[in-house]
């Protein structure tokens, strides 16, 4: 696979430079939904969350049709047209996704107004790298195409924590969205909170279930729906439950999209001095922001 550079950060060749250029004055509607997420970070799972909450509301009649994600890419062969005019074709309410950073992303989601809906997952960095990593080793296998740094964790590791991976430097991907942490548009969502068995409440921002979060994007869409309806679509959507949908996939980047899963995974990939490593970077570009991820 091919890359290019676009103002400082790499993209691949199927996140084109034309897509990148019309992003910012993209038209957004004000019922749109917007979910951003940095790559391998649950962007899936939240799409199918938020889908079957609005198909339970009533709001979606046929919601693949409403749903774009990625709205920045275009794959030939697969696409028809670049996603993002493709989008332009959907109805509404629209449910859009991008791996963009805010200032590469579209205006009216990067500083909202209007009705218009953002939610953001974020997922700790050190599984978010191995997690990449092992996609993108699979992805070489099932296409036969080069995927940078791929053939080596240490090379990976490094790149990644240089920022030297696609959509760019993680800690400036997550530090750019989480400026709206207290924006009334925003709902942020932690994709370790969508791995806990049992519901954990604290004065934490972050602190609950797969069933919270299945109750918190219900009530910021403004939608109603009752506890057994709720707790129906968080089963339908335990990772289990999905990895199991999606394995059997005839979509090659779908069947390999849930691996483990597992919240603390790096610790079987991570020699201590790359640890040591991110921990420093960690602490220098997290001290003061208020911003906690969970390692384990």
């Amino acid at each position: 696979m091919s890359y290019h550079e676009y103002k400082g950060i790499l993209f691949p060749v199927i996140v084109p430079e034309e897509a990148l250029d019309v992003m910012p004055d993209y038209p957004v509607r004000d019922d749109d939904i917007f979910i951003l997420t940095y790559p391998k970070s649950g962007t899936n799972w939240i799409m199918e969350v938020v889908k079957k909450v609005m198909n339970a509301a009533g709001k979606m009649a046929t919601p693949d049709e409403h749903s774009t994600w990625c709205i920045e890419m275009y794959v030939p062969g697969k696409d028809e047209k670049p996603r993002h005019v493709l989008a332009m074709d959907s109805p509404s309410p629209r449910i859009i996704h991008t791996h963009l950073p805010r200032q590469l992303a579209p205006k009216m989601v990067a500083n909202p107004e209007g009705k218009v809906r953002v939610i953001v997952v974020v997922r700790n960095p050190r599984d978010v790298a191995v997690s990449l990593y092992h996609y993108n080793k699979q992805m070489e296998m099932e296409f036969g195409t080069h995927v940078k740094s791929v053939n080596s964790w240490d090379a990976f590791s490094t790149d990644f924590l240089e920022g030297k991976v696609v959509y760019g430097d993680f800690y400036d991907h997550a530090l750019g969205w989480w400026k709206m942490k207290d924006d009334s548009h925003f709902l942020f969502l932690k994709y370790e909170d969508m791995k806990k068995v049992k519901l954990e409440r604290s004065h934490s921002l972050f602190s609950q279930d797969l069933r919270s979060v299945v109750s918190d994007v219900a009530a910021f869409l403004n939608t109603s729906l009752d506890q057994g309806t709720v707790d129906s679509i968080a089963e339908s959507c335990t990772f289990n439950s999905l990895k199991a949908a999606w394995g059997n996939s005839d979509d090659a980047t779908k069947k390999h999209i849930c691996r483990k899963g597992v919240v603390g995974d790096w610790k079987s990939m991570f020699t201590p001095e790359q640890n040591a490593a991110y921990d420093a970077k960690h602490e220098l570009r997290l001290e003061g922001t208020g911003l906690q991820f969970d390692f384990e």
